[in-house]
């Protein structure tokens, strides 16, 4: 019988989520390394691959949030929303937030109905092969790759410009989960100056601050796979990335997680000299809100 045929880019795609899985996991990048890691993980990855095509196939025919409401149900069995209102049909709007990585993007996503909505994003490899979400993504090499992320600001700045919703994590790196971390507010003093940038540049732009919470399961957090690592954010990027691992590979949803996000406060007119400080006491106030909510608005259940 002949093998059957992979759709376009499947194997690169799954070559890639492996390489992944080695680099979450800071093993070294050897072919006995990746025959290992391909024998343990190899069928995770196949069905996470066909899983991602899927995505990529749901956005470019019904838009990013479509495709991302389509994508939260084979992770978490609810996710919920406060504040969806704040979201302004047109006009250039920065959508900050908070990043405790996970589907915190995707969860963000899911809510904003803007086809000119774009998120950036690090070069994650294996989005170069979905193409249709790829064009709803600026995406920002690693901090010592000056000349890259100097490219990475014109290209935010030029959707701005163009009237275009922005989804960025100005931290540029992993923050706590709200939902049961210590010191979810401690990383908001380090957001990133390409905040000032964007507003100086399009000063028209209005801020629209977010908080997400819920996206890691604690279990997935204390597997014993985690203790590769010694940092919380790199703790938490391959706990995230093993709770993905353990249910695609039973082909449901386990962890219980109902992650939540709220559309803070709308921000306009900022004033150049304090975008920072200003954003940050707005995260602050949003963070003590999210946490003290009662029943959200808007609920999707799986």
């Amino acid at each position: 019988m002949d093998a059957p045929v992979l759709p376009s880019g499947f194997q690169s795609l799954n070559d890639s989520l492996l390489s992944e899985v080695v680099r979450a996991m800071a093993l070294p990048p050897t072919n006995i390394t990746q025959a290992i890691i391909r024998l343990i993980f190899g069928r995770a990855a196949q069905r996470l691959s066909d899983m991602a095509l899927g995505f990529d196939r749901e956005v470019a025919h019904h838009g990013f949030a479509a495709g991302a409401r389509w994508l939260l149900p084979h992770f978490v069995s609810a996710h919920t929303a406060r504040g969806k209102e704040r979201i302004p049909n047109e006009g250039p709007l920065l959508i900050v937030s908070n990043h405790p990585a996970s589907y915190d993007g995707i969860l963000i996503s899911a809510y904003v109905n803007r086809p000119d909505y774009k998120i950036i994003i690090g070069e994650i490899p294996p989005y170069k092969f979905l193409p249709h979400v790829s064009r709803h993504a600026i995406f920002s090499p690693s901090v010592k790759n000056a000349f890259g992320q100097m490219q990475t600001v014109r290209n935010a700045i030029r959707h701005l410009q163009g009237g275009g919703a922005l989804l960025i994590f100005p931290r540029g790196a992993i923050e706590p989960d709200p939902a049961f971390m210590p010191d979810p507010a401690a990383e908001f003093g380090k957001w990133s100056r390409s905040l000032e940038i964007f507003l100086e540049r399009v000063p028209q732009t209005r801020v629209l601050v977010t908080i997400v919470s819920g996206v890691i399961a604690r279990s997935a957090l204390r597997h014993p796979m985690t203790w590769f690592r010694k940092s919380r954010p790199d703790r938490q990027r391959l706990a995230f990335m093993l709770q993905i691992i353990h249910q695609i590979l039973q082909e449901r949803e386990l962890y219980g997680l109902t992650p939540r996000v709220t559309f803070g406060e709308l921000l306009s007119s900022v004033k150049r000299q304090h975008v920072l400080s200003e954003i940050e006491r707005s995260a602050r106030r949003v963070l003590a809100q999210h946490l003290l909510q009662g029943d959200p608005v808007n609920v999707y259940s799986s």
